[in-house]
């Protein structure tokens, strides 16, 4: 007694003791998860043992060993549900011990699912235990489950959004979407919705549901952006002019530091309707839109000045009467 009074009065155990001397932080871990599983277990079997001393009557002795099993079912699944808790504290620790890599964010809703579902289960092995029939429970929570669902559909399919936008993470805080008639800045991911900062400067609450289910175009995560036009030289320049224009037109875009030489497309493609159609096409390294309209406006000016050394003409629709 006077050992215990020590244990009780310290609070920690001589195994505790021992496991704060190593410098691996597991065997805390595993004293954590197995201590109050054990008592149980031992509890449960001096139960048992004491009955069978006692020679205990018939009645008595069936409800000992239900009670002794319903301790030891209960230890089991105290062990499980704090081994949850010790196998996904973090998504690092997670991923190093399981090799499965899930989002910070959703840890905390799949441990509470997995503890929810560890409680339900025991519940019902331990209703079970004692004799009763478990069919009608569960098919009245199935009702009432179906019930609350139906009632709820809204808020779990917001839910449902929100994991699906946090674990597949189509766009993150503070980058520039586009998704059906909306886009902006995403300011706020929350459970329910997402509140997103347009351009003109509203504030739109889009639920999840709808986010998570439509096609999301992320601007912020380009890592260089598309340069293409169409130009048309009137009818009135030779075939020298052309293949002049687009060698200078060549030259001058290999020349520009930020474009991508590789990518650089200019070929004579129709004789459109208004003129001869050059189609200039390249990739400019610049993901900023503010800084790739500055480099395109002079891409575009440098092309006005290839035009106007060589004495060409830009077509324009005109129709004749």
């Amino acid at each position: 007694m006077a050992a215990a009074t020590v244990v009780g009065s310290t609070g920690c155990s001589p195994l505790h003791a021992l496991a704060k001397r190593t410098d691996s932080a597991w065997d805390d871990v595993l004293l954590t998860i197995v201590t109050v599983p054990a008592r149980l277990i031992i509890i449960a079997i001096g139960l048992m043992i004491g009955a069978e001393i006692l020679n205990v009557d018939a009645s008595t002795s069936i409800f000992v060993i239900h009670l002794a099993r319903v301790l030891i079912i209960i230890a089991v699944l105290l062990a499980a549900y704090q081994i949850v808790d010790a196998l996904a504290p973090s998504s690092n620790r997670l991923f190093r011990l399981t090799g499965l890599t899930i989002n910070e964010r959703l840890l905390p809703f799949m441990r509470t699912a997995i503890k929810l579902i560890l409680i339900a289960l025991a519940l019902v092995i331990i209703i079970q235990e004692w004799g009763y029939d478990v069919s009608g429970l569960v098919a009245g929570l199935g009702l009432g489950g179906l019930a609350f669902s139906l009632a709820a559909k809204d808020t779990v399919e917001n839910l449902f959004g929100f994991t699906t936008i946090v674990g597949d993470q189509p766009f993150m805080v503070g980058e520039f979407i586009k998704s059906n008639d909306i886009e902006g800045t995403v300011e706020h991911v929350g459970i329910r919705s997402t509140r997103i900062r347009q351009p003109d400067q509203s504030y739109v609450t889009v639920p999840n549901s709808k986010l998570a289910s439509s096609p999301i175009l992320n601007w912020s995560r380009l890592s260089k952006r598309w340069y293409n036009t169409t130009l048309r030289v009137t009818y009135s320049a030779s075939r020298q002019d052309i293949v002049e224009l687009m060698n200078r037109i060549r030259i001058m875009l290999t020349e520009r530091e930020k474009v991508q030489t590789d990518s650089i497309i200019v070929n004579f493609i129709n004789f459109g309707d208004f003129g001869y159609e050059i189609l200039v096409r390249c990739y400019i390294n610049l993901a900023d839109w503010p800084t790739f309209t500055n480099e395109r406006e002079i891409i575009n000016l440098e092309i006005m000045r290839i035009f106007e050394e060589l004495d060409l003409k830009i077509a324009f629709p005109s129709r004749a009467l």
